[in-house]
C-alpha cells in the first residue's frame, strides 16, 4: 500500500492499520514495513471479533508462513520474534463514506491478503460513484 499513497491520497482514501499488540511493537512492526498510516490498537480484539476474524494455529503456521519468513530471513531481514499473538489471522475492508461494508478479506492464513489492485479498483469506482 505505502507504493501507492499518492493515488490513495489522490482517491481520498483513509488507510487504517488496526494491530492487537503493544504499541511498541506494533510501531516497530509499521517503521520494518510501512509507517505512512495511522495505527489504531484494539487490545481487546472488539474489531477482530466484529469483523469476524478468526485464531487458528493451522493456518498462520503453515509451509506458505513458513516460508515466507524463511525467505524474509535468507534475505538478511531481522525478524522481532513473535510479538502478541501469532494465531491471529488479519483482514482487509473498504468501508465507505457512509459506513457501507464494500470489500470484506478476512485471512485465510497469516500471509494471505487481497492485491492491492483489487483495492484499488474498489476505491477508484467508489471514487467514480461520488462524481
Amino acid at each position: 500500500m505505502c507504493q501507492h499513497k499518492d493515488e490513495l491520497d489522490r482517491l481520498d482514501a483513509e488507510v487504517f492499520v488496526i494491530g492487537f499488540g503493544a504499541r511498541t511493537s506494533a510501531r516497530a512492526w509499521l517503521q520494518q514495513t510501512c509507517d505512512l498510516f495511522p495505527l489504531l490498537l484494539d487490545p481487546e480484539r472488539e474489531l477482530y471479533r466484529t469483523y469476524g476474524l478468526k485464531q487458528s494455529s493451522l493456518r498462520s503456521w503453515n509451509l506458505r508462513t513458513i516460508w515466507f519468513y524463511v525467505r524474509r530471513l535468507l534475505s538478511g531481514r531481522k525478524g522481532r520474534g513473535i510479538q502478541g499473538s501469532s494465531t491471529q489471522l488479519g483482514g482487509d475492508f473498504i468501508v465507505d463514506t457512509d459506513g457501507i461494508l464494500r470489500l470484506v478479506y478476512p485471512s485465510r492464513e497469516a500471509t494471505d491478503r487481497p492485491p492491492v489492485t483489487r483495492l484499488l479498483a474498489i476505491l477508484r469506482q467508489l471514487d467514480k460513484e461520488r462524481v
